[in-house]
């Protein structure tokens, strides 16, 4: 009677750790309206661009706020801003155009 209590333990043991082990890349992303409305949120102002970071998984926000240009960083999965960059618009603009690279992503510097 005990083996199979054993062998049911051991199969159920497997699923949780295979539900555990799941990577971000496998869980439903949120949309770039969701991420773009986190961004504005943390620092208000206009759009100037917005791109998917696989690698990091997560929505690279480009804002003009006044006189100041941000990088808001939006996980992709939970939502929650990661980090807000202080950047210049030539820097932001030559991320967007894929003139700098990092990380196999076109455009990321950081």
């Amino acid at each position: 009677m005990t083996k199979p209590v054993w062998t049911i333990a051991a199969f159920a043991s497997l699923g949780v750790l295979s539900v555990t082990g799941c990577s971000q890349k496998d869980a439903t992303l949120i949309s770039k309206e969701a991420a773009i409305d986190a961004a504005t949120a943390e620092v208000g102002g206009e759009l100037l661009g917005i791109r998917f970071d696989e690698p990091d998984t997560q929505w690279d926000i480009f804002i003009k706020s006044g006189d100041q240009a941000y990088e808001v960083e939006v996980d992709a999965v939970s939502g929650k801003i990661i980090a807000t960059e202080e950047e210049s618009l030539e820097e932001i603009q030559a991320e967007l155009s894929g003139d700098l690279s990092h990380e196999g992503v076109d455009g990321d510097v950081d």
